[in-house]
């Protein structure tokens, strides 16, 4: 999202006045604003001036991305999770993630509401999709996440906004470790109760074996 900022001259020799009158204008929009912001600038030349014209842009960016893949038994998801970065809210609708290989045996079932979403102020909302494949997962998923976003303000709502759009790949994505957790009651009891000492018991099996770099990385057995 551009937000408008005021032009500066390139000029070697500026005022020191009005340099300080823009860091202090460009320092309170940002603060009134309150999104993460990227600065950029244009350089226009004219044929009939000498001076070139500096025009300094602000991008405000409302949104960050991350993913994360989890896997319960044989079962893999891949999840999305989008944090709202300013002091706006937001309306989310027609959320999606495509495969850009374009994989036929492979499949992204969706497991989130149909309905638009309001994601207010610093909050995060996370979308999930199912991994269903049909013969042999691949070695790497190139992902495209996008969802549709506009003010959640009703004076706002006219606005023609991009969607917000995140890639991503997900390597390696077999399992490697099966866990599994019990608590057992205490000796001569049936259960467990508050109070009572009780024993947890957590089983780890290997399932496949380590890669090169997972194995780098591993602790060794006197760890």
């Amino acid at each position: 999202m551009y937000l408008p900022s005021a032009t500066e001259p390139a000029v070697e020799k500026e005022n020191t006045t009005n340099k300080e009158v823009h860091r202090k204008n460009k320092e309170k929009q940002k603060q009134d604003n309150c999104m993460a912001t990227v600065d950029q600038k244009v350089t226009i030349d004219c044929p009939w001036s000498i001076y070139s014209t500096i025009i300094a842009l602000t991008f405000c960016i409302p949104f960050n991305a991350k993913h994360s893949l989890l896997s319960a038994g044989k079962r893999k998801y891949v999840q999305v999770c989008v944090q709202n970065l300013s002091e706006l809210c937001f309306q989310l609708s027609d959320n999606s993630l495509k495969n850009s290989a374009d994989c036929t045996d492979l499949q992204l079932v969706p497991l989130n509401p149909e309905s638009q979403q309001v994601i207010y102020s610093k909050q995060s909302i996370f979308f999930v999709w199912e991994l269903k494949w049909t013969k042999e997962l691949p070695l790497s998923l190139q992902c495209l996440f996008s969802v549709s976003f506009c003010p959640a303000t009703s004076e706002e709502q006219s606005l023609t906004l991009k969607p917000f759009t995140y890639e991503f790949q997900v390597e390696n994505f077999f399992t490697l470790y099966h866990v599994k957790t019990e608590i057992f009651p205490p000796l001569g009891a049936e259960y467990c109760k508050t109070g009572s000492l009780c024993s947890l018991e957590v089983s780890i099996t290997r399932l496949v074996d380590l890669s090169e770099v997972d194995r780098d990385e591993a602790l060794t057995e006197s760890d």
